[in-house]
């Protein structure tokens, strides 16, 4: 858990480890509330999102024909309903994608034009959690617009790239 001692000392500062933590509690309580309102934003994006779900989660290997599109259509239309609801609960802009686009500029503004990574030179948790609501939605409207209309893409494909190689794997763990 964060917090406790880890098994392998990272150096990092009070300070670093405030900030990530800041960043971490802003991912749960903030971004991620944004992506059923951006996904889900039309009854068309519900069934985008639902098909690619299906496409990336292997649903005919699992799921017979009519339980697939059971659970696409009736999935995307139960989505695109609570979709409306969490953009009224969590206080989003009328255009849902405004308040996506402005928090991912919050981001890019937070890790700062110097720096690869919030956590400087390799990902922390903080890059890993807001690369793991974004990863989510990549195959949907929602994350091509969003690497469209703000500054995130150079950022998200350098953590993808870390992610991808085990970048932040401490030397202690490689063989």
């Amino acid at each position: 858990m964060y917090g406790e001692k880890p098994a392998v000392q990272i150096s990092t500062t009070t300070k670093q480890q405030k900030e990530e933590r800041k960043w971490r509690r802003w991912v749960d309580d903030h971004l991620v509330h944004m992506l059923s309102p951006n996904v889900y934003r039309t009854p068309s994006e519900a069934l985008q999102a639902f098909r690619y779900f299906s496409k990336v989660g292997e649903w005919d290997t699992n799921f017979s024909n009519f339980e697939q599109i059971f659970v696409i259509y009736v999935g995307a239309t139960a989505m695109y309903i609570l979709g409306k609801f969490l953009k009224h609960r969590y206080e989003l802009k009328e255009n849902v994608r405004e308040s996506l686009f402005d928090a991912c500029k919050e981001w890019t503004k937070a890790v700062g034009k110097s720096h690869e990574f919030m956590g400087g030179k390799q990902p922390n948790l903080a890059d890993l959690s807001v690369y793991g609501v974004l990863n989510s939605i990549e195959g949907c409207d929602a994350f091509n617009e969003v690497l469209q209309n703000t500054n995130i893409g150079p950022w998200y494909n350098r953590t993808k790239l870390a992610v991808d190689n085990h970048m932040g794997t401490h030397p202690a763990h490689k063989l």
